[in-house]
């Protein structure tokens, strides 16, 4: 596989099907998984929508969805990974702080390209094959903010991450708007976002497409305990195994220095 622009007009078209979806959406129409987490038609809609994209442009590849079950096959050499509306909470309740997200994973499983993308916030990410990631069609000017935190920076969580790590340390803001994949890219374009925590129950899904646009430039996503994200023990629909962190290797640094675990 050469490149996934062929994805691009999909990825425009279901975010317009999306803002439709959520125009006309009533908050009672949401539903809720085993898990306790928020599901819509719209997610389901759009789930769909991209499979079978894909599968049409990308027969020998894999695919890896949240609304549905797939089967992986670790011989394919490539796995699109899916997440159909990441926040789906905030798109339930018509806020504009969710995403699209489809990542690309390699044999090894290692994210080498992806999409995420806001359309209510006007935002596209997105990382080829081999190449940085964009921003918007432009090539991103990574933040000139220091590797040294300061009371002044962000830092972007989930809304329960205070239930699984220790943030009072960190001496400047915490902030979420609800997608994890926009919040593990905002390092890569916003001057003030020092880095990102998400956590233990994040997902396949959730990560793929941001991790991607972040290898593509040189910045990260590892596990607080210092192992790097195993996504082999994730196919399956598996939470991740550890808190998250992103950022640049020296911020991950002072973030995994900076923070503690809760146990319960």
């Amino acid at each position: 596989m050469d490149s996934i622009k062929g994805l691009f007009t999909h990825i425009l078209t279901a975010g317009s099907m999306a803002i439709e979806g959520q125009r006309n959406m009533c908050f009672s129409e949401r539903d809720y998984k085993e898990d306790g987490s928020v599901v819509t038609d719209v997610d389901k809609k759009l789930e769909v929508f991209l499979s079978e994209k894909i599968a049409a442009l990308y027969p020998a590849s894999n695919i890896l969805a949240e609304e549905t079950s797939h089967i992986f096959d670790a011989d394919k050499p490539f796995t699109f990974v899916i997440d159909p509306i990441d926040g789906t909470d905030v798109f339930s309740q018509d806020m504009a702080g969710w995403s699209i997200s489809v990542g690309l994973l390699d044999k090894r499983l290692k994210p080498i390209a992806g999409f995420v993308y806001a359309p209510r916030l006007e935002l596209l990410f997105f990382a080829d094959i081999a190449c940085p990631a964009t921003f918007n069609g432009a090539d991103i000017s990574m933040p000139s903010t220091s590797d040294l935190v300061a009371p002044g920076l962000n830092l972007m969580v989930p809304s329960r991450v205070h239930q699984q790590v220790d943030l009072g340390r960190f001496p400047g803001k915490v902030r979420s708007i609800g997608s994890a994949a926009l919040h593990l890219c905002f390092p890569l374009i916003y001057h003030g976002v020092f880095g990102a925590v998400e956590s233990r129950g994040t997902r396949i899904w959730d990560i793929a497409g941001s991790h991607a646009i972040n290898r593509s430039l040189g910045f990260d996503l590892e596990y607080l305990n210092n192992h790097p994200i195993n996504y082999s023990a994730m196919t399956d629909g598996s939470p991740a195994g550890d808190i998250i962190l992103a950022g640049s290797p020296e911020r991950i640094k002072t973030l995994r220095d900076m923070l503690s675990e809760i146990v319960l």
